[in-house]
């Protein structure tokens, strides 16, 4: 585990808000990539706000059943989170979903699944596996099926030509493809998983609820501005003005967020799945997903 470089930042405080917000520093914690993502403008913005961003799930495990934890807002995978709350072992609540899967099967043909070779795929036992196993079926694919540790050990698998398949995230899909093809190998994406997984649960939303805003309880109010800057950014400032992404990006660093580039950021915001849902507007689609893990949820992992 590699701590990211800290941001020493801060959210300007507008004229005229609401009596529901304070003006205490705010402490976030984010995984680099599409989290990181998410808090592009709230991060750049000149204040005292301070975010973190690191590579793994261990720090994030960590701080989220701490009571004393320094952090008002830890932005975790939906699951992590749920079954902490679920056990009563953490002081955070669900607030939001952010991100909404943004996982890719990519392969040398159209018809890669069908061939003989090698699909390479991570996370075991995580989310991402078990949308995977509901997306497809992986029984009745042709090459074999590998586990690596991580993406980057898929993305290199990949490059080196040891695998003719494999399930990557953007927007390191987009990076693998534009690598490949300067080592002279072609990779196209050959499966949205999103769409598979809505089309296979039913579900009312394309994708699935795969990171989360977790708030410290006692923490709401004084989150609150910088929540709103979030929701603003992902749900209308990205997507009307994509520019915007490009100049955050190189603004906090492609490294420090955990990004190929700030122009790769923008080509691929779209298939990243960044949107801002209430956790009380979409627990159809939480429920379903938790369900798969043995999580049974309730209004009470809900952050007031």
């Amino acid at each position: 585990m590699r701590h990211l470089k800290s941001l020493m930042v801060a959210a300007l405080l507008l004229a005229g808000c609401s009596t529901t917000t304070t003006n205490e520093p705010v402490k976030v914690l984010s995984p680099t990539g599409a989290p990181a993502l998410s808090l592009l403008e709230a991060a750049s913005e000149e204040s005292e706000n301070t975010f973190e961003f690191v590579t793994g799930s261990e720090v994030v495990s960590a701080e989220l059943v701490k009571d004393d934890s320094e952090y008002d807002i830890i932005i975790a995978p939906v699951n992590l989170g749920a079954k902490m709350i679920e056990a009563g072992k953490s002081p955070y609540r669900l607030k939001a979903v952010i991100t909404w899967g943004n996982l890719y099967l990519v392969g040398t043909s159209e018809n890669a699944l069908n061939e003989e070779g090698t699909f390479a795929t991570f996370g075991e036992g995580s989310v991402t596996d078990f949308v995977l196993r509901q997306a497809v079926d992986l029984d009745n694919i042709t090459p074999e099926i590998v586990m690596y540790s991580s993406a980057q050990d898929v993305q290199g698998a990949l490059l080196s030509g040891n695998a003719n398949c494999g399930m990557l995230a953007e927007p390191a899909v987009t990076a693998t493809i534009q690598k490949a093809k300067e080592q002279g190998i072609e990779l196209q994406v050959i499966e949205n998983l999103q769409t598979a997984y809505q089309e296979k649960m039913g579900t009312d939303l394309e994708g699935f609820p795969q990171a989360a805003i977790f708030v410290k309880e006692g923490s709401e109010d004084k989150c609150a501005n910088v929540i709103s800057t979030i929701e603003t950014f992902v749900n209308e400032t990205a997507v009307n003005d994509p520019d915007k992404i490009v100049e955050l990006v190189d603004a906090i660093g492609a490294d420090t967020l955990g990004v190929p580039s700030a122009a790769i950021s923008k080509a691929t915001w779209e298939r990243q799945n960044i949107h801002y849902v209430e956790a009380s507007e979409c627990t159809d689609d939480l429920t379903t997903l938790l369900s798969l893990m043995n999580i049974e949820f309730s209004e009470e992992m809900l952050s007031k």
